[in-house]
């Protein structure tokens, strides 16, 4: 039987910031349908979260998003872990392994962010535009990542020319604990880049994070 404790109120404030977070803002009474509690608990912690500025009124005041603390607990947490370079060499690795363009990318509501990405050497390839945050389809690999990385023996997903022609893409999850807090992602053209490569990167991908001591990250 396991000795660990756990406050109450911490987690259902911490499921409160991560709903948000994926969802990018969000009503109370949204908040009470995902946390299943009632309005006057919901509303206790929200309140708090706002005053600590954990989180901030948004859309003339009847919704809820991220407030500036969280920013600063994020830009901590990424020069303390250096996750950035973490992530770099991850996709460095990929790109010298398979030789074509890998990402990485977080979901923050329901946009998609470029944390970063490496081309590969090849004279085609795909190089992704100017701006950081982007709309991708529900049909995406990517976007299949964050709706079913959850689903028990999910590793990867594909896409085989289904968001443009021409074009395959590889994601899969990179995960801490039961959460996806981004997805690497390995797109080329379908000429090249064939659907039966798209396990190979698999192999190949779980093969870097073992070397790196990253395999919690499967």
């Amino acid at each position: 039987m396991s000795d660990k404790k756990y406050i109450q109120s911490i987690q259902r404030a911490s499921r409160i910031l991560k709903f948000i977070a994926d969802t990018g803002s969000a009503k109370l009474v949204d908040i009470c349908h995902e946390t299943g509690l009632k309005k006057s608990t919901v509303f206790g912690i929200v309140q708090t979260l706002e005053y600590e500025g954990y989180l901030a009124k948004s859309n003339e005041g009847f919704e809820y998003c991220l407030g500036l603390s969280t920013l600063k607990m994020g830009l901590s947490y990424m020069k303390d872990t250096k996750i950035d370079a973490t992530v770099h060499e991850l996709l460095t690795r990929l790109v010298e392994k398979i030789d074509e363009t890998a990402y990485f990318i977080m979901k923050i509501g329901s946009q998609y962010h470029y944390l970063d990405y490496v081309l590969s050497s090849q004279p085609l390839k795909v190089v992704p535009g100017e701006g950081r945050f982007i709309d991708i389809p529900d049909h995406s690999a990517v976007a299949k990542v964050f709706h079913h990385y959850k689903d028990e023996d999910f590793e990867f997903a594909k896409d085989v020319e289904e968001v443009f022609e021409g074009t395959n893409c590889f994601a899969a999850p990179y995960r801490n604990g039961d959460s996806a807090i981004g997805c690497v992602v390995l797109t080329g053209p379908s000429y090249r880049y064939k659907e039966s490569h798209l396990e190979e990167t698999m192999v190949a991908y779980r093969e870097i994070l073992y070397d790196m001591g990253l395999e919690d990250c499967l």
